[in-house]
């Protein structure tokens, strides 16, 4: 018959309440290597200390000496004890998830400042790269702030009492959980800056508002989307792997099935979006210069005839031309901006001589040969800025309509997912319904 003491008593106690060695230590004011020394019966606690314990465990002195309950109240008193454990632990979990939340809310605002500065930077000092920098900057704060507060608030199960390992389980995989959405917000913010590099807006100016929002929308999506997929074909099996994340087998289960569903609702994505991808390609080839408006004159006359009324027309309008970004710009000296040419033939002599300004056009080739140059086609840059927006909007519609097609795609899984997990709880409560009717 194993003997029974103090120290094993007290080891008893404090699994039975859910509490660590430490724990009981900093109640007792003592170190935690005492409470183990208590435990392995090496010493016995001090007699100034023994009400203090007995107090704590709610139990009487002359119990805690004789190292075990009265046995009339035995059944009672662990069932006081089970009572009072759980609802400490309970206390404890709150108390950490609470804390854990409002440590939360400091990497949303990290990001939200983030945000803020990246606009400032772009829209009112016209700085892109810089505007991307500052971004990424925050976002990496945030995401090492994030990790910090997870590692502090995972709860360490106790080796020796597996009373409370799956909750505690639970709860560190609803932490990991929350750290990996963090992730998510910080890696979509840093997309949505992208398109601010001078690499892709082509300028070190940055981009418009509303330019920033229709590509940094599209940029979102796009790494939202990837990060989506990496998190559930490998991001989550290695968290398994290495024990940070706990799930079911029903739940490993249905996360292959939704694994399955994605891939096939991807493959059908990425060759609509192929299609569109080639459609882009072809629409880029064809140019702006071939959707522009053309005039086509045979005849060196016809030629002079055209350039020159047209500057006149310029002149009596308000001497205005437009500039490469397309905004009409009125000139007070329009003598600045009328040029002299001549058209010589192979031979050097003159066969056509006209005034013109070059602003208004925004190409002029000849197709003729050396002897004759004509005919020539006229491109003026009012044609060619209206064949470039509508080059740009089509463009823009159909980058619109690939993320709308990955939108979708994933608007359907979830919706999928959803109800398939909707069955999944309907088929557990339909199966609990008799068990909990026989109780």
């Amino acid at each position: 018959m194993e003997k029974k003491t103090i120290g094993k008593f007290i080891a008893a106690l404090r699994r039975a309440n859910g509490m660590t060695q430490r724990e009981l230590g900093e109640r007792l004011f003592v170190s935690d290597k005492t409470v183990s020394r208590w435990e392995c019966d090496e010493c016995t606690p001090e007699l100034s200390l023994l009400p203090s314990i007995a107090e704590i465990f709610g139990i009487t002195t002359d119990e805690l000496l004789r190292g075990e309950r009265n046995r009339a109240d035995a059944a009672e008193g662990t069932e006081r004890q089970r009572a009072r454990s759980d609802k400490q632990f309970r206390w404890m979990l709150e108390q950490k998830r609470r804390k854990y939340r409002s440590l939360t809310l400091i990497s949303v605002g990290v990001i939200l400042l983030g945000w803020i500065a990246a606009m400032v930077a772009n829209l009112a000092f016209a700085k892109g790269l810089i505007a991307f920098c500052l971004a990424l900057a925050f976002a990496l704060v945030s995401e090492i702030c994030q990790i910090c507060f997870a590692v502090n608030a995972r709860i360490l199960p106790d080796a020796e009492d597996d009373t409370y390992t799956e909750r505690i389980e639970a709860e560190n995989s609803h932490i990991v959980k929350t750290a990996v959405g963090i992730s998510f917000c910080n890696l979509v913010f840093v997309a949505f800056c992208l398109p601010l590099t001078p690499l892709l807006c082509g300028s070190n100016f940055g981009l418009t508002f509303s330019a920033w929002l229709l590509y940094g929308t599209l940029s979102a999506a796009i790494g939202f989307v990837l990060a989506f997929l990496l998190y559930n074909f490998f991001i989550r099996k290695a968290l398994c792997n290495c024990g940070l994340l706990v799930l079911s087998d029903k739940r490993m289960q249905a996360i292959q099935r939704n694994n399955r569903l994605l891939k096939k609702s991807m493959a059908i994505s990425l060759g609509i979006a192929l299609c569109f991808g080639i459609v882009i390609f072809t629409w880029n080839c064809i140019g702006i210069s071939r959707l522009a408006k053309k005039t086509t004159l045979e005849t060196c006359t016809d030629f002079k005839n055209y350039v020159e009324s047209d500057y006149e027309l310029w002149l009596l309008n308000g001497c205005t031309h437009i500039d490469e970004n397309g905004d009409v710009i009125i000139t007070s000296h329009p003598e600045n901006y009328k040029v002299y040419k001549e058209i010589i033939n192979a031979q050097g002599e003159v066969i056509c001589e006209y005034y013109y300004n070059p602003n208004l056009y925004h190409e002029i080739r000849f197709f003729g040969t050396a002897e004759d140059p004509m005919p020539v086609t006229i491109i003026t840059t009012e044609d060619f800025y209206n064949a470039r927006k509508v080059f740009q909007t089509v463009e823009s519609t159909f980058y619109v309509l690939i993320a709308a097609d990955f939108a979708i795609a994933a608007i359907v899984c979830c919706v999928v997912m959803g109800k398939r997990k909707i069955a999944e709880r309907g088929a557990e409560r339909r199966a609990e319904g008799p068990t909990r009717t026989e109780g």
